[in-house]
């Protein structure tokens, strides 16, 4: 996490271009909500990733967490519980036209693969099962959140209760002063600030050097793996003789 406050990063940002305005702070509050959902969005960071344990219901349904973005991989769900038994078991996730083909099959009631519907119902992303467990299955999701916005308060009123407590967060984004680089260059446009071209290619090489700094070495496969849904490990040992 970050070592400032909102407050303080805004208020570094705002004096640099020389208008800390009452009503300039209040949209800097909304900009940085946006500056932040802009950067969990658009790039994958190791600290937006986290765990959850869900339920599959018995028509086979897996509601995602409120804060779901995206699953982490193919075989992010994991069956830890079916039928009474404790397990380990990964799902694949496919597309929904396999998902279909698959799902005509007969088979056991512990899930083997699983597609998202990305559209949210009620708030909430739904995946589907196959096949459906007979008594219900509760698995783990390993997926990408996404941070909820912090409320802005009163535009006038900075004692505002919701004000405060806005100032004194701490964003869920180490590097504040990126983030401090990136309200200055929107309040640079906002008043029309010739220095402004120049903190955009500041911004841009500094997030570039914080992506390449992000991930350790290694720390995913570079090759792409054999699809577990037609290849599997070979049923003989290695002395076999022909």
């Amino acid at each position: 996490m970050s070592k400032m406050t909102r407050g303080e990063m805004i208020a570094q940002a705002l004096q640099r271009v020389g208008n800390n305005s009452v009503s300039l702070t209040f949209q800097a509050r909304i900009r940085l909500n946006r500056i932040l959902q802009d950067l969990h969005q658009g790039w994958d960071w190791p600290f937006l990733w986290t765990t959850a344990t869900l339920q599959i219901t018995t028509g086979g349904v897996v509601a995602m967490p409120a804060d779901f973005l995206k699953a982490e991989d193919d075989q992010a769900l994991t069956i830890i519980s079916a039928g009474g038994q404790t397990m380990r078991r990964p799902v694949q996730e496919v597309e929904h036209k396999v998902f279909e083909q698959r799902a005509t099959d007969l088979g056991g009631t512990i899930p083997a693969v699983w597609t998202i519907d990305y559209k949210r119902v009620f708030g909430l992303v739904t995946g589907r099962v196959w096949p459906r467990p007979t008594s219900g299955a509760t698995a783990t999701l390993r997926y990408k959140y996404l941070p909820p916005d912090m409320p802005v308060g009163s535009p006038t009123n900075p004692n505002d209760p919701a004000t405060v407590a806005y100032d004194a967060d701490i964003p869920s984004f180490p590097w504040d002063s990126f983030l401090i680089d990136a309200l200055s260059e929107w309040a640079m446009a906002y008043e029309v600030d010739p220095r402004r071209a120049e903190q955009l290619t500041i911004n841009g090489n500094s997030l570039a050097v914080l992506r390449n700094a992000t991930w350790p070495e290694r720390s995913f496969p570079m090759n792409v793996p054999l699809d577990p849904l037609y290849f599997s490990t070979p049923t003989w040992g290695s002395g076999r003789s022909d």
